[in-house]
């Protein structure tokens, strides 16, 4: 789950994307390739609640 808490930006869940702002809870679902991008003047922040905990040994980063 990724909860925007400031900036715009647009979330990649698999071959799906949609426009983010502020306020806007995104679920991302199990093993999904995902990433989030910053598209407005200012930071994006946010924050990302993962359940079950994230280990660096499950994350593969892509090109």
């Amino acid at each position: 789950m990724y909860y925007i808490l400031e900036g715009e930006g647009v979330m990649h869940i698999e071959e799906e994307s949609s426009r983010v702002h502020a306020g806007q809870a995104v679920y991302i679902p199990p093993h999904a390739k995902q990433w989030i991008e910053n598209i407005g003047n200012a930071d994006l922040k946010f924050l990302c609640i993962v359940s079950p905990p994230w280990h660096e040994d499950d994350e593969e980063l892509c090109g």
